[in-house]
């Protein structure tokens, strides 16, 4: 029942987070939308701030949930990377608790959201070196230094977080994931180049 409840309180957090910023949500509005008393949010979690630590060590697991279930099914490294790929910048354009583009966040929050924003890299890392690792192995991914590349490709995809509009409104209008996901595992799996034809 105290789990039920404590998963209640932070759907609810997440959901007005995202909505309204972590500024305008306060412990009243989510205690009423949650239908629990104000003091049921204090007596599971302390403060508001520690509310807020958790629904992004939550929103963190989810992410990597929803990349590691997608390819978990999937036989093939490259299948395996385009996925990846495609997960990784789809959820930068997300309103997310992590990527959020439409609420400031205070500065106390900053360092909560840049600790959290390492730990989900972190996680990615962990999910493509298998992916790459994977590759190696069959044949498929020539490139042997598994950890460099594995930095490398993170680092790529981690860019698209720090684009000055990334998760804004003109952000999300613009190209799909998919499309951009599809354009960086062509430059990775193909290069730039196009082959000279033999006569």
């Amino acid at each position: 029942m105290k789990s039920h409840i404590r998963d209640a309180i932070l759907d609810t957090a997440q959901r007005m987070i995202r909505r309204y910023g972590i500024q305008k949500t306060n412990l009243d509005d989510v205690a009423r939308a949650a239908r629990v008393a104000k003091a049921t949010i204090y007596n599971h979690f302390g403060s508001k701030d520690q509310v807020y630590a958790e629904a992004l060590e939550r929103e963190i697991g989810l992410l990597i949930a929803r990349i590691t279930t997608a390819i978990e099914a999937i036989a093939s490294p490259m299948e395996k990377l385009k996925i990846f790929l495609k997960e990784s910048l789809a959820m930068v354009r997300e309103e997310t608790l992590l990527f959020t583009g439409e609420h400031t966040p205070s500065h106390r929050f900053l360092s909560k959201i840049a600790a959290a924003r390492e730990r989900l890299f972190a996680d990615q890392l962990r999910v493509l070196k298998g992916i790459l690792e994977q590759g190696a192995r069959e044949g498929i991914f020539a490139e042997r230094d598994v950890d460099r590349a594995t930095h490398l490709i993170g680092y790529v995809v981690r860019g698209f977080s720090a684009a000055p509009d990334a998760g804004t409104d003109a952000h999300r209008q613009g190209a799909e994931p998919m499309d951009e996901a599809a354009s960086l595992f062509q430059i990775l799996c193909y290069g730039l180049t196009v082959r000279e034809r033999k006569a």
